[in-house]
C-alpha cells in the first residue's frame, strides 16, 4: 500500500529569470505510509516515486499564473491516484 502527496519547493533558475518574479516547483509523490519527505526527489527517504513533477514554474499573483495552474493539475492528479488506489 502507498499514499500520494503533493509537495512544492523553491526553484532555481538561471540567468536574467531571476530578475522577473520567483520560481516553484510543484510535484505528486508516491511514498511509504507515513513518511515525511524532506526534498522533491527519488532518492528522499520515504518516497517510492515521482509520479508528476512541473518542472520550474513562475509563481503570479493570479489564478492564472504558471503555480496556480500547475497546483490544480497536481490536485486533480492527487484525486484521480487516490480514487484508483481506494478500489
Amino acid at each position: 500500500m502507498s499514499e500520494f502527496i503533493v509537495m512544492t519547493s523553491s526553484a532555481k533558475v538561471a540567468g536574467k529569470a531571476r530578475q522577473f518574479g520567483r520560481y516553484r516547483h510543484v510535484a505528486v509523490l508516491e511514498i511509504e505510509p507515513g513518511a515525511q519527505p524532506a526534498m522533491i526527489s527519488e532518492r528522499a527517504r520515504g518516497v517510492r516515486r515521482i509520479v508528476w513533477d512541473s518542472g520550474a514554474v513562475s509563481v503570479g499573483k493570479t489564478a492564472k499564473s504558471a503555480y496556480a495552474r500547475a497546483q490544480a493539475e497536481a490536485a486533480a492528479l492527487l484525486a484521480k491516484l487516490q480514487a484508483e488506489a481506494a478500489q
